[in-house]
């Protein structure tokens, strides 16, 4: 979800081509969005500091018409309990104990290897479309992990793409300071790793903004087909673009967010993506969906947003060791919902006034 700032700052950009002093430069504007789903996140920041992002909060926000769409499209079928009890996570109406836990259902309780229960099928060459699955957890780490793991289950040859990583820096001594085997091992949140391990066959998500026009834009995954040295050869593995094919080239990658320094690294900007974070998998549907809960959530709305990525029940199963799952949400976000309608909404769209 945006920040209420990109909200604003779009307001101002418009003002500014039209020359005009009108709201978003007197244009229509449509938004679309769901405040079930995580809001905007904010660095160190609190439960205050989230709310605060939102664009509910944002000045602009009364001048807009709200609207209620009534179709679920992304579960199909007539399951209307579970489209109810999605509802109902997102909602935070699900009963929870003290330390707002509820049991896992136990027909979506995964017993065995999360892994092998939704990876099996296409380990054991029965499938072929990988970008049909996939784990979600809440963490980062996790992710990589589990990715990685996977990886290792798949048939063929590894190739192993290294980084080179330096600093940015005006001070020859940080160099001193800060040895290659330092930066190496640092992998922070949506930057490439520095040992980047590929088969034929692995799905990774682009990292950076490369041709929006082309579609290829952070978040979005790719079917790697052929590795090169100083190239990825690639197909979309999802959406409208799905089997189009790709070059992803080596670029250097920048991060200085809480460092002292500017980290500087060439390597593909792409991740192994058979998991991906819960907030990364905003916006995008599965056939079969894992939900590692070992390490539990830890914001507003990541359950409701795991549980609804797959089409059906039966594409989904948990992983927790406990056997609970952790439900976070904040209720002064929320609309208030329709109760008495059992087709829930995915989006609630909101157009401006005129």
């Amino acid at each position: 979800m945006a920040p209420k700032q990109a909200l604003e700052a779009f307001d101002k950009l418009l003002q500014d081509i039209t020359q005009t002093d009108l709201i978003f430069g007197n244009k229509i504007m449509l938004l679309g969005g769901d405040f079930r789903q995580v809001l905007p996140v904010v660095r160190k920041g609190g439960r205050g500091e989230m709310i605060a992002a939102c664009i509910k909060n944002s000045q602009l926000w009364h001048h807009f018409t709200q609207y209620r769409l009534k179709t679920n499209i992304r579960v199909t079928g007539s399951a209307s309990d579970w489209k109810r009890y999605i509802l109902n996570i997102g909602d935070g109406k699900e009963p929870v104990n003290d330390n707002s836990e509820m049991a896992v259902p136990r027909d979506l309780l995964c017993t065995g290897s999360l892994v092998n229960e939704i990876f099996a099928p296409f380990l054991n060459g029965q499938c072929s479309d990988l970008s049909e699955v996939a784990i979600l957890t809440p963490k980062n780490a996790d992710s990589l992990h589990i990715s990685n793991h996977i990886l290792d289950l798949m048939p063929g040859s590894t190739v192993v793409y290294k980084s080179v990583d330096s600093v940015v820096t005006e001070d020859p001594k940080d160099m001193l300071n800060l040895p290659t085997e330092f930066l190496n091992r640092m992998t922070p949140a949506g930057f490439p790793p520095h040992e980047l391990r590929i088969k034929i066959g692995s799905i990774v998500m682009l990292l950076r903004n490369l041709d929006l026009k082309e579609g290829l834009c952070n978040g979005t995954r790719l079917s790697v087909v052929q590795t090169g040295e100083r190239v990825l050869g690639c197909i979309f593995a999802c959406g409208s673009r799905k089997g189009r094919y790709v070059l992803i080239p080596r670029i250097d990658n920048y991060f200085n967010q809480d460092l002292p320094f500017t980290l500087k690294r060439r390597q593909f900007p792409v991740r192994l993506c058979f998991a991906l974070t819960i907030n990364k998998s905003q916006g995008q549907t599965f056939e079969r969906v894992g939900i590692c809960l070992n390490d539990q959530i830890f914001s507003h709305g990541q359950l409701y947003v795991a549980l609804s990525r797959a089409r059906s029940k039966d594409g989904v199963k948990i992983e927790s060791k406990s056997g609970l799952m952790h439900n976070i949400v904040y209720p002064e976000v929320l609309q208030t919902p329709d109760e008495e309608d059992e087709n829930i909404a995915e989006p609630s769209m909101s157009s401006r006034r005129t």
